[in-house]
Parts: C-alpha cells; sequence; structure tokens
C-alpha cells in the first residue's frame, strides 16, 4: 500500500523499515545490535531487550457505548449512551407507565397520603396564605413576582402564541421562584448533557436524557390537570380558597391563564422531577437531596409568598414529578448482577423500546382478511 504513494521512500535496511512502521504507533523497537558483535558473541550473550509497551493513556480510545459505575459497595449499574433525541420519543411511553407505577397496591398508604394532605391542606389554605405572606412583609420580600426580560423570541402554531423568552429575576422572592423556572432546568440538564459529552461519561448523558425525558412528561400532565381543574390563582381569586371552574373554555383559558392555572403546581413538580434524577443517578453524594429540598422549600415559600400557588396545589404536584423521574431512572440504567458462573459481572436483557415492541399478524374474520397491529405497553 505504501508503495503507491510516490514520495515514499523505502529504507535501506529491514530494521528501520520496522522502527518506521511502529514509532508512530508509540511502541518503542529495541535498536540494533551490532552485527560484528551478533557474529562473535556466544549464542547465549545476544539477547533482544524485551519491547516496552505503550501506556495505556496513549493508545488512541474509543467511546464506549455501555459503561458500568460503582456507587456503593456491592451495587453496580450499567448505563448506555442514549441515543441522539431519546428523551423525546421516550416521553408517550412514561406517560403510558405512570399510571401502572402510581396505582400498585403498594402504594395506596402513599396515594391516600396525597389525597389526605391536599384535602387538609385545602381547609388551611387561605390561613396559610395569609401568614406566609405576612412573614414575607415582615422580612421585606417584595410579593410580586418581577422579572427583567433578556430575550424575546416571538413564535406562533397556528393561533397559539408561544414566544420563546428568557427573563432574569430581580428581587430576592423572584429569584426563590426562578428555581422552578423551565430555564433552570434546561440549564442543569444541557450542564450534564456537556460534561458528559466532553468527558466520555454515560452516567451524565444518561441523566440528561432522563432530566428531559421527566421535566416534559411531568409538564405535559400537569398541563392538562391545570386545563381540567380550573383553579384561581391566589392573587386574581375572588373568593377564599380560590374559584375552580372545571373544565374552561380553551380560548378562555388563554385569554387569563391566572384565573384557571393553580392546580396543581408545575413549577414544584419539574422541581422534584430533577431533584429525583439527579440523586438516583448520583447516590454516592449524599447532599443532593437535603440541598434540593431545601431549595424546593424555598420555592414552595416564594410561591405562596408572591400568590402564586395555594398550598394544595403542592402535593399532587410533587408527587407527579417523583414519579415520572422514578419511571425514567428505571428505564436509563440496569442494576449490574453476578454472572452465571460467578466470573464478572453481567447485565441482564434489556427490554426493547416501546416503539419498536409492536407485533403484526394476520388475521380473518368472516370475509374480511387484513393485518393486525398490537402494541404492548
Amino acid at each position: 500500500m505504501l508503495s503507491s504513494y510516490p514520495h515514499w521512500r523505502w529504507p535501506k535496511q529491514p530494521l528501520a523499515l520496522l522502527l518506521t512502521l511502529l514509532l508512530p504507533l508509540g511502541v518503542a523497537a529495541a535498536p540494533a545490535p551490532d552485527s560484528t558483535a551478533a557474529r562473535t558473541a556466544p549464542a547465549d550473550t545476544v539477547r533482544p531487550r524485551p519491547v516496552a509497551a505503550a501506556p495505556a493513556d496513549s493508545l488512541p480510545t474509543r467511546r464506549a457505548r455501555t459503561s458500568d459505575y460503582t456507587v456503593a459497595p456491592g451495587v453496580t449499574w450499567h448505563y448506555d449512551r442514549p441515543r441522539p433525541l431519546q428523551w423525546l420519543y421516550h416521553i408517550p411511553r412514561d406517560i403510558g407507565e405512570v399510571p401502572g407505577y402510581a396505582f400498585r397496591k403498594k402504594n395506596v398508604p402513599v396515594l391516600a397520603g396525597i389525597v389526605g394532605s391536599t384535602a387538609v391542606l385545602y381547609l388551611a389554605d387561605q390561613a396559610l396564605l395569609d401568614a406566609v405572606q405576612r412573614g414575607g412583609r415582615s422580612l421585606g420580600l417584595d410579593p410580586t413576582a418581577t422579572q427583567r426580560n433578556l430575550f424575546r423570541l416571538p413564535f406562533h402554531i397556528g393561533s397559539v402564541n408561544l414566544p420563546i423568552e428568557f427573563n432574569a429575576p430581580d428581587n430576592v422572592n423572584s429569584a426563590f421562584y426562578f428555581l422552578g423556572d423551565g430555564w433552570t432546568h434546561l440549564t442543569i440538564a444541557s450542564s450534564f448533557w456537556a460534561y458528559g459529552l466532553i468527558g466520555r461519561d454515560n452516567r451524565a448523558l444518561q441523566t440528561s436524557s432522563e432530566l428531559g425525558e421527566a421535566i416534559l412528561s411531568t409538564g405535559v400532565v400537569v398541563q392538562v390537570l391545570k386545563h381540567l381543574t380550573g383553579r384561581q390563582s391566589p392573587y386574581v381569586s375572588t373568593r377564599p380558597r380560590g374559584e375552580w371552574d372545571l373544565f374552561p373554555k380553551y380560548n378562555d383559558y388563554q385569554h387569563f391563564v391566572p384565573n384557571y392555572d393553580a392546580f396543581p403546581t408545575g413549577h414544584l413538580a419539574t422541581a422534584m422531577a430533577t431533584v429525583t434524577v439527579i440523586a438516583d443517578n448520583y447516590p454516592e453524594y449524599h447532599f443532593i437531596r437535603p440541598v434540593g429540598y431545601g431549595l424546593m422549600t424555598l420555592l414552595g415559600l416564594s410561591m405562596l409568598n408572591n400568590g402564586v400557588h395555594w398550598a394544595s396545589d403542592y402535593p399532587l404536584g410533587i408527587a407527579m414529578g417523583y414519579a415520572f423521574a422514578k419511571v425514567a431512572v428505571a428505564h436509563g440504567r440496569t442494576r449490574v448482577g453476578a454472572a452465571p458462573g460467578g466470573l464478572g459481572h453481567a447485565a441482564p436483557p434489556r427490554p426493547q423500546p416501546w416503539y419498536r415492541r409492536a407485533k403484526l399478524a394476520p388475521f380473518t374474520y368472516g370475509p374480511f382478511t387484513g393485518m393486525s397491529c398490537a402494541l404492548p405497553l
């Protein structure tokens, strides 16, 4: 192959040719022994020097499709490198699986706790709201959630106006409220993606993908529930604990969103999803949950202080964020167990993605003949 290049000059000595081929690969070849000494010395005194192996760091590396991470003694997780936009087409799967995950027999006490705490908080909503706002005034916290617009891009889907804008808080209460903003979670997910890409870290890449699918799945379901329940936000309420306008008209909702979008909370739902995904993927970092829950507490108090939410909006939103995060994490990693015979570790077979589970089968029913398609979820 090398002789096809006109500028190549074959070395005159075979050893020089060997060096020419080996040196670019980082392999140190033995120097040629003196030919006269080789002829006169006894055979047992002429021994070639051992070839030094190249350091592992100098060898060309290739991004691994799968990686194992040991997070505790005896606990190792297997992470695949996510495919581009995997988080986007996993959203329908997650939405379909969360009811099955939530309404399991062992979760009955949890579901009862969510319903019970929502009912108790609803009875105390007005008193809690007034108490938090009095405390905020005594601390000098501005009750208005004011933000400064840094840039805004108009965006329309038909008659629906969905501008893309980035705002920055300009007071302390707004900074706490900003903890639940979509840009905050997008920045966190993007940071994990950049770190995983640069550091060839599959766990960070998978964490970024799971954040995307958990946050967006939570957001979709929260928006559906808001459009169904139509609860007034405190700062526009016309009666204690706010009015409920079930199944409000779409145009009415879009015309005056705060009159219908209090229940459940989307900010705490997405915050809970973010904290849960990160904490489950990095369990060796024990500070993640305390710090995350502490910031969520500040977020919840700020939304009461500025009158965006009632306290009873919180339990369901938090539970939804937790459930969607758990489903996303469960699909993003596999517990590594001992292989048969006790040698090494092996991950159990991974299930096919939901969109590849469709089964086609011919059928005949009376005079009709066709093809049926089943998609188990």
